[in-house]
């Protein structure tokens, strides 16, 4: 899947997977050996069901979240690998992703910004 933020012309990423069932969601990154960007798809748009957490992670990311509208309501830069922390947006949430660290800085993603999804 590929991720653009259509406010800045950036591309976040070209081969993003995505997770939407319980389980796929529950895992995220944990274990990935490599930098990538996963989607994760949550049942409904809220704090509680977009939230994350970073154990038996094994490198740091970049997290964005958006609403149903597909406009970003969060980011926070570099969580930390086995931080023993539960990561909340601000707001609600419909979707989460969860991409290499330094992404929000390259693609100069804020709070407010359109995203687009489409298939790569």
């Amino acid at each position: 899947m590929k991720i653009v933020n259509k406010t800045r012309k950036t591309v976040i990423a070209e081969d993003a997977k995505e997770a939407r069932s319980f389980l796929a969601r529950a895992r995220g990154l944990m274990l990935a050996k490599k930098p990538q960007t996963l989607v994760l798809v949550c049942s409904h748009q809220s704090v509680e069901a977009s939230s994350i957490h970073m154990w038996l992670m094994r490198q740091p990311i970049d997290v964005i979240w958006l609403d149903t509208e597909i406009r970003v309501v969060d980011v926070y830069e570099a969580a930390r690998p086995w931080a023993f922390k539960i990561f909340r947006p601000k707001s609600s949430a419909r979707y989460v992703v969860e991409c290499p660290v330094k992404t929000i800085k390259r693609t100069k993603t804020r709070e407010g910004d359109a995203f687009s999804f489409s298939k790569a």
